[in-house]
C-alpha cells in the first residue's frame, strides 16, 4: 500500500550551483591562462621559425662560400707552370679565353691572365659590364638581378692523371697524336683539358674518347681546335715526371631569380653556377643556394705596395693584376618572420647595400620582415704569385 503521507524531498545546501559572481571570476581565470598559453605557443612557434630560419641561412651561405672560395683559390692553376711565367697555349678554337692579338705565324694567341678570375656588375639581366669572356649570353631562365655582381673563375681541375710515355704518333713522339693518360678522368668530347708540364701548357677540345687500359685516349683534331697539333713534346723523359692532364673549368656565378615565391609574394633569389659550355641548351645553369639575396664582389689590385679593392666595372679594374678577391653575401629567410620591418643597412664587400620600400634590384635591400643576415670574406688567389718570390716547380694547386 503506498503511503500518500511521504515527506516531500529537499536539496541539502551542499548541491546548490555557482552565483553569477563565481562563475565570472572562474571565466576571467580560465580567460587569463588561456591567453598566457597561447602566448607561450606563439613564442615558441616564432623562435622555433627564427631558429630554423637561421640554420637554413647559415647552412647555405657556408656552402656558397665554401664554393666560392675553393675556386678562387683554384683560378689560373695550370700544373707546376705559374700563369704569369709561361703563357698559356690555347689551341681549343671556341674556349673562353679572350684573344689578344696574333703571332707571328698568323694563329689568334690568348691571355689566360685575363680570364682565370675576373668578373662583372648586372646592369639588366640582359647586359653585364663588362662582358663575360667566351661568348657568354646573360641566362633568360632564372634571370640575373640588375645591381649584382658576377664572378668569372677558370682552372685546371684537383683531379689530374700523369702519361704513361711520350705522345706518339706510329711511336714517335708527335705533336698531333693522341693524349694518352694512366687514369680515367670521365672527360667526354666537347670537353675542354689542359695538357701541362713545367715549360708548356696547352688548352684543348677534346674530339674523341678511347679507353685506354686503365686510362683515356684523347683526340684534339682540327676544326675544333686551331690545328690539331700540340704546342711542344709532351711526355718526354726530361719532363714527363711534371706532366699532368685534366679537365679545364670554367664557372660563372650570378644571382638569379628562381621563379618561386613566399606565402607574401616575395621573389626568392638564389646564387647560380654556369659551367661550361655556355649558352648550350643541355646544359643549363646549376642553382647553388637558395636565399642568397645579393652578391657582391671586390677585386684587390696591387699599386705602391697598396692592396686597393675596386668593382669589376671601375675603370682602374685590369683582371691581370687581381691578388685577391672580396666576397659579400646577404643571405635571406623563405619567409616574413621578424617582428618589424627591416630598415638595417648592410656592408657586403665594402659596398652599402640601403633599405627601400619597392627593392627590385641590389642596389638596396626590402624594407619588409625577412630575416636576413651578412657574410663576407677574402680569399687570395693562390696561383698567381708574386714575380718578387721565388718560384719553385711543384705541381700542387
Amino acid at each position: 500500500m503506498i503511503n500518500s503521507r511521504a515527506k516531500p524531498i529537499t536539496l541539502s545546501a551542499s548541491y546548490k550551483g555557482f552565483s553569477l559572481v563565481e562563475l565570472l571570476i572562474a571565466m576571467a581565470v580560465g580567460l587569463i591562462l588561456l591567453t598566457g598559453m597561447i602566448a607561450v605557443f606563439s613564442g615558441n612557434k616564432r623562435s622555433a621559425e627564427l631558429n630554423s630560419a637561421m640554420s637554413n641561412i647559415q647552412e647555405n651561405a657556408r656552402f656558397a662560400l665554401t664554393t666560392l672560395s675553393k675556386d678562387i683559390r683554384m683560378a689560373g692553376y695550370q700544373g707546376c707552370l705559374d700563369s704569369r711565367r709561361g703563357r698559356m697555349t690555347v689551341k681549343a678554337a671556341n674556349a673562353p679565353v679572350p684573344q689578344d692579338g696574333f703571332k707571328d705565324n698568323g694563329e689568334p694567341k690568348f691571355n689566360f691572365n685575363a680570364s682565370l678570375v675576373t668578373g662583372a656588375v648586372v646592369v639588366d639581366a640582359d647586359n653585364w659590364s663588362p662582358d663575360i669572356p667566351g661568348g657568354f649570353d646573360p641566362p633568360e631562365d632564372n634571370p640575373s638581378i640588375p645591381g649584382t655582381d658576377v664572378l668569372t673563375v677558370q682552372y685546371g681541375d684537383r683531379v689530374r692523371s700523369t702519361l704513361p710515355g711520350p705522345i706518339v704518333t706510329a711511336d714517335v713522339p708527335s705533336l698531333d697524336g693522341p693524349i694518352v693518360t694512366t687514369e680515367d678522368l670521365g672527360i667526354r668530347v666537347g670537353d675542354l683539358a689542359l695538357i701541362a708540364s713545367c715549360d708548356n701548357v696547352d688548352l684543348i677540345e677534346v674530339t674523341g674518347v678511347a679507353n685506354d687500359g686503365d686510362g683515356q685516349s684523347l683526340a684534339h683534331a682540327a676544326p675544333r681546335n686551331v690545328d690539331g697539333n700540340l704546342s711542344a713534346r709532351y711526355g718526354l723523359p726530361n719532363d714527363i715526371a711534371h706532366t699532368r692532364v685534366m679537365r679545364f673549368r670554367s664557372h660563372v656565378y650570378y644571382i638569379g631569380d628562381t621563379g618561386l615565391v613566399n606565402e607574401s609574394g616575395d621573389s626568392i633569389r638564389a646564387l647560380y653556377q654556369q659551367s661550361y659550355p655556355y649558352n648550350d641548351p643541355n646544359n643549363p645553369p646549376a642553382e647553388l643556394a637558395q636565399g642568397v639575396e645579393n652578391m657582391r664582389i671586390s677585386f684587390g689590385l696591387r699599386h705602391n705596395n697598396t692592396l686597393r679593392y675596386v668593382s669589376a666595372n671601375d675603370p682602374v679594374f685590369n683582371p691581370e693584376d687581381v691578388e685577391s678577391v672580396q666576397i659579400g653575401l646577404i643571405m635571406t629567410s623563405y619567409e616574413r618572420i621578424a617582428e618589424q620591418d627591416d630598415t638595417n643597412v648592410y656592408v657586403i664587400a665594402g659596398q652599402p647595400i640601403p633599405p627601400a620600400a619597392n627593392a627590385d634590384s641590389g642596389l638596396s635591400h626590402a624594407q619588409d620582415r625577412r630575416y636576413r643576415l651578412v657574410f663576407n670574406t677574402t680569399v687570395k688567389v693562390r696561383n698567381r704569385r708574386d714575380d718578387r718570390v721565388f718560384f719553385s716547380q711543384t705541381d700542387d694547386p
